[in-house]
């Protein structure tokens, strides 16, 4: 008995605080053909441009909680798409592609990091050693 295939899916949130959080998207992952031609690294020139990285991005789309203002569920749609922030839309696809490579927002660094030894390189003292010494 083989090892069945199953389609990895990626659940996009934005951490509370982002100017997005709330939003949510689940697409699916990319086979390895795919993200090999996206990359160029099938020989190709890769298709990096915007309007390629969108189409990937609504091909890759199962399903969104986007309404409109007045509560209408947007549909997962080409034509639905255009309905949408712009900004929006970049931010899920570049969340989606983070994911896919592995790259996660992990905690930011703490602006000042605590107290500990003092660094020995001001203590090492400079001077030549006296002939003495040397030998």
């Amino acid at each position: 008995m083989g090892y069945k295939v199953k389609p990895k899916t990626y659940l996009i949130r934005f951490a509370e605080g982002h100017e997005f959080h709330g939003a949510e998207a689940r697409l699916r992952g990319m086979s390895l053909g795919e993200y090999m031609e996206a990359t160029g690294q099938d020989g190709g020139e890769g298709d990096t441009g915007a309007g390629a990285a969108i189409n990937r991005f609504l091909e890759h789309l199962i399903s969104w909680n986007l309404e409109t203002e007045d509560g209408q569920p947007i549909p997962t749609t080409k034509d639905s798409v255009t309905l949408v922030d712009h900004d929006l839309v970049v931010a899920l696809n570049n969340a989606w592609i983070q994911q896919l490579i592995g790259v996660h927002d992990a905690d930011p660094l703490p602006e000042t990091s605590p107290s500990g030894e003092p660094s020995q390189v001001a203590s090492i003292p400079m001077e030549a050693l006296s002939p003495s010494l040397a030998s």
